[in-house]
């Protein structure tokens, strides 16, 4: 957000040639979907975390926590204090700090190394978010820098759809670890990418973190923050334990459980194109809808894990196919 004010608040456009600004729009899409697919690879492979790790679920769930406490905090701060740098140069050194994040990750002995690691990729997460925004609208003409703000953060829905589930499956087939080097992998490949082929970006303006803090006293934006605040925390609550609630009340495999994660990204997806016009026309109609449908899904997962569950369907009469599947 700081970066796109800082963005918007000068009239000076740095003039690059259209084919290589949409290679940048392309390679900072890139960069989203990375830090994205970082962010919420321990969904996916939270029970082998746990068993190697020798930890349990609650703390292994606060791998994904401490990466996304560490991303919002930091994201303000970070572009304030790097704001008189070369965003190119920036986004290659946020890009190291999230893929030496995953490196840690892989290679962690024991929770502690892998909470630094992902301390790491709370960092480039925070960093990359502040600053993908602002990008979009300088790498462009101004005519297509809506379409260019959703091609960038089109990365979340491509992570949801294809990398958590990509990691899942290689941590089926390959261990959980080398889910992550895939990632500090995928990281370097973008971390080249941005350097070789993203145009030199150097700061237009600045910022203060004071003129972010003024936008929190608006009540109107306290509120907004605030329901998306509990929506985000109600939605994460329980899509990091989704892998053992289906393992142990289901008894779905790896594997099924890379495809729910495929399905649930797709949905995800399908519903940001359904909501997208009606939040316009009602935002506070849209958001009860979702608010809803959120809290029934988490309410009836349990339920309809059990009723999945072979356990459960072979259950005696009588018997709740919870109780069976235990």
């Amino acid at each position: 957000m700081t970066e796109l004010l800082e963005t918007t608040s000068s009239s000076a456009a740095q003039p690059h040639s259209a084919r290589r600004g949409w290679l940048g729009i392309g390679i900072v899409t890139a960069g989203t979907f990375t830090v994205v697919t970082s962010e919420m690879l321990p969904v996916g492979l939270l029970t082998p975390m746990r068993d190697d790790l020798r930890i349990s679920e609650g703390t292994a769930g606060s791998a994904l926590t401490v990466t996304g406490l560490v991303a919002a905090i930091s994201a303000a701060p970070l572009t304030v204090l790097l704001g008189r740098f070369d965003r190119r140069w920036v986004l290659c050194g946020l890009m190291a700090v999230l893929t030496l994040g995953n490196l840690a990750a892989a290679l962690a002995p024991n929770f502690a190394v892998m909470t630094a690691g992902r301390v790491l990729v709370g960092l480039g997460m925070g960093g990359v978010w502040s600053l993908a925004a602002g990008l979009a609208v300088r790498l462009v003409p101004t005519k297509s820098a809506g379409t260019a703000m959703s091609v960038v953060f089109s990365g979340i829905g491509v992570a949801s759809v294809l990398g958590v589930p990509a990691g899942t499956y290689i941590g089926a087939l390959a261990g959980w670890r080398a889910a992550f080097f895939a990632a500090a992998g995928l990281g370097m490949l973008v971390l080249l990418a941005i350097a070789v082929a993203l145009p030199a970006l150097p700061p237009t303006g600045g910022v203060a973190l004071s003129g972010v803090l003024r936008l929190v006293r608006n009540a109107r934006m306290r509120t907004g923050l605030l329901i998306v605040a509990f929506l985000v925390t109600g939605h994460f609550a329980a899509y990091t334990y989704v892998r053992p609630v289906l393992e142990q009340v289901a008894s779905a495999s790896a594997a099924q459980i890379g495809s729910l994660l495929l399905v649930y990204g797709i949905a995800g997806v399908a519903g940001t194109f359904l909501a997208g016009t009606p939040s316009v026309r009602s935002p506070r109609t849209t958001l009860i809808t979702v608010s809803a449908v959120l809290a029934a899904g988490v309410l009836l997962l349990p339920d309809w894990a059990a009723r999945s569950s072979p356990r459960g369907s072979s259950s005696p009469s009588g018997a709740s196919p919870t109780a069976a599947s235990r």
